[in-house]
């Protein structure tokens, strides 16, 4: 990842757009980078007939409102253009050649699918090469940040890419690095009233132990970085998306692969879209 490389995101004319402009231009300056907006218009634009716009869209609008927007947040230092084609295919060609993709989890191509932005979600399904951003319509950028960065950990090695990105995140920002791991709940548990010590579940040494064994390292590359870690009983979707309420960023691990069909976003990652209160990061594993 190169510092000369733009930070992408993709803009749409909606609010939901606009609030992920923000979200690009505040990382970009983090990472001194370029921002660089695209508006694609879709040549086959899945939106009721009733809601199209009446005359020829040139992108013009749309531009202006990013520009005005940025403006606004004083970062005029970007630059924006218009493309042709598959909105989703677009972004994921130019991201190739820059250092995140950032997209709204819902806008105008919201139709498609009324929770979560079709866009968004074929964007996090095939984003292998660079980190790809969801930033929810909840995100407001004015509220004090929470200066704490989550993430999701299962002891894979597919996880530490997004370790590595939380980690650097949380040491630029001053932020403290939550790991948390979700325990999945074995019918070979038994009972909590048998328990040799009640306030210690049975999973805890083995949650203690992967939790270290997969933190300490990363924590001993970037000593300034507060690190705190828990283990909940929970769906890792539920566990992830309570600890958003009190966070800056979710960090995930996807899935590396690169055919075109939504199946291949992890269920987690794919889940924690929908129910995030903050944005979040899917890093995939090449």
């Amino acid at each position: 990842m190169s510092a000369e490389q733009p930070v992408l995101v993709g803009i749409d004319g909606s609010r939901d757009g606009l609030i992920a402009l923000g979200w690009a231009a505040a990382y970009a300056t983090l990472r001194q980078a370029r921002l660089h907006a695209v508006y694609v218009l879709d040549d086959q634009p899945q939106l009721p007939t009733s809601t199209r716009p009446t005359g020829p869209d040139d992108g013009s609008e749309v531009l202006e409102d990013a520009l005005q927007e940025l403006e606004r947040i004083g970062f005029t230092t970007a630059s924006l253009e218009v493309r042709h084609g598959h909105p989703a295919k677009i972004l994921l060609e130019l991201s190739e050649r820059a250092q995140a993709l950032v997209v709204g989890r819902r806008g105008m191509g919201g139709f498609a699918e009324l929770v979560l932005g079709s866009t968004s979600q074929a964007c996090t399904a095939l984003s292998t090469k660079v980190p790809l951003v969801v930033v929810p319509d909840t995100w407001d950028p004015a509220a004090p940040a929470h200066r704490r960065i989550v993430v999701g950990v299962d002891g894979s090695l597919e996880g530490q890419d997004a370790l590595r990105f939380g980690f650097e995140l949380a040491d630029a920002t001053n932020a403290e690095l939550v790991g948390v791991h979700a325990v999945e709940i074995r019918e070979s548990y038994p009972d909590p009233s048998v328990w040799t010590d009640p306030s210690r579940p049975p999973w805890a040494d083995a949650t203690d132990e992967l939790l270290a064994r997969t933190l300490d390292d990363w924590q001993a590359k970037y000593p300034e970085v507060v690190v705190d870690h828990r283990a909940v009983a929970d769906h890792p979707v539920r566990v992830l998306a309570h600890e958003s309420e009190l966070a800056d960023l979710v960090v995930v691990g996807g899935l590396g692969h690169t055919a075109f069909s939504e199946l291949r976003l992890g269920s987690v990652a794919r889940g924690l879209l929908h129910h995030s209160h903050c944005p979040v990061a899917v890093i995939h594993h090449s």
